[in-house]
């Protein structure tokens, strides 16, 4: 009996070491062609939208590949399709390798198409493919797609993946647009009460742009020169029920993101007005958010009241006007001028979103569930119509913890 129970195990451990070291489901890296970026426009074809793919040859820049490779780093192909998850088989009668989308980064939506009311039912179907993360970015583009991606040519990233890596995770840190992946889409709509934000992006740049402040600006209208592409990043698509509706700035876009505590925003630098006189520049800082916001609502009566507390950090980067900020008034006055341009930037914000957008660009319903009882109690609140008549209040709580170095005006040549 002993002897039978140990050539049992014997062949059990030796079943098992066979499975383990099999290689029948093993895939090459050659045999598979990346979908790094996935580009959705409209179709003159009724129930088609046309497909673009950005198509990335992961041999490029790799030891694999070598540094004397003549391959292309990417390449791009467009078609109509009815969906963009049976494309991937329709695309195997250009490209030779098997198409997959595990190492989506993006997917850009021209604006047209974002505007039209099927966009909802073709972006859900993002859903329906395992292969597609949620980690992966919506971003709406100012023209088609299509040309988006074919005018988007990179001068410093030969990898496309590595490129939009860099350019959205930078983005989102700086605040100028939003952390706008497919998870908090998704999430957004099952909440059916906020609005939802979109990075903006464009590959051509406006002729004779307005001149703005550095981040007043939406995608294409920085005016920069030089040895350099057209694509930019700044600002925000607005989508109310998986439409989009609106746009916001990059200065817009920010406050937003402050006022969002799930947005992984980090090193914000900004300019606000010099409240000193001898100089007209403005004075410019680093800001950073010490902690969480805390919101505080009084939901009863006809009109909601809500304040939002934000703790926020600063450092002195620029002093045009050479200010002595040893001196506690000094110190005291620029403090007032920095709380007093926060508040009113985010008032004026909420104002907008209540006369123009009709709802609020980030979870703040999240935060007003806990003052009901139950889910009953707060659907017959009615957030979505009630947040459009609340009484909303900004309290920025302002720590200066560098008031920077300089404090005497430099000597002009000659004295």
């Amino acid at each position: 009996m002993q002897k039978t129970e140990t050539v049992c195990k014997w062949l059990m451990l030796i079943i098992m070491v066979c499975l383990l070291s099999g290689c029948w489901d093993r895939e090459e890296l050659e045999d598979k062609a990346y979908v790094i970026g996935l580009g959705i426009d409209s179709s003159k074809h009724k129930g088609n939208i046309k497909v673009t793919m950005l198509l990335a040859n992961p041999e490029v820049g790799s030891v694999q590949g070598g540094g004397g490779s003549t391959e292309k780093p990417r390449e791009i192909i467009t078609f109509e399709a009815n969906d963009f998850i049976a494309a991937k088989a329709t695309a195997n009668a250009i490209i030779s390798r098997n198409i997959s989308y595990e190492l989506l980064k993006i997917i850009v939506v021209s604006e047209k198409y974002a505007r039209d009311k099927e966009f909802i039912t073709t972006i859900y179907d993002a859903l329906k493919d395992k292969e597609i993360r949620l980690n992966s970015y919506l971003a709406v583009s100012r023209e088609k797609a299509s040309e988006y991606f074919i005018k988007n040519r990179p001068r410093m990233e030969t990898r496309p993946h590595k490129y939009y890596q860099f350019m959205i995770e930078h983005g989102i840190q700086n605040g100028f647009i939003p952390d706008s992946t497919l998870l908090r889409f998704f999430r957004t709509m099952e909440r059916g009460t906020d609005l939802f934000l979109a990075m903006y992006t464009t590959a051509v740049r406006e002729k004779n742009p307005e001149y703005k402040k550095e981040d007043e600006y939406t995608a294409g209208q920085l005016n920069a020169t030089g040895d350099l592409q057209d694509t930019q990043f700044m600002g925000s698509a607005v989508f109310r029920n998986g439409k989009m509706i609106n746009k916001l700035t990059g200065e817009e876009t920010r406050n937003v993101n402050i006022l969002d505590d799930t947005t992984n925003i980090k090193d914000i630098l900004l300019n606000f007005p010099n409240p000193f006189p001898g100089s007209e520049k403005q004075m410019s800082a680093r800001m950073f958010k010490s902690g969480n916001n805390k919101v505080k609502m009084k939901l009863k009566g006809a009109r909601p009241k809500i304040i939002i507390i934000i703790p926020l950090q600063l450092e002195i980067m620029s002093n045009p006007s050479m200010a002595d900020f040893k001196v506690k008034k000094n110190q005291k006055i620029l403090k007032e001028r920095i709380k007093e341009d926060i508040r009113t930037l985010n008032e004026d914000l909420f104002k907008k979103t209540q006369t123009e957008l009709k709802g609020v660009p980030y979870p703040l319903s999240v935060s007003a569930r806990k003052y009901f009882g139950t889910i009953q109690e707060y659907k017959k609140f009615n957030w979505a119509k009630s947040y459009l008549k609340a009484d909303i209040h900004v309290i920025p709580e302002i720590e200066i913890i560098d008031f920077g170095k300089q404090t005497k005006k430099p000597l002009k040549m000659g004295d």
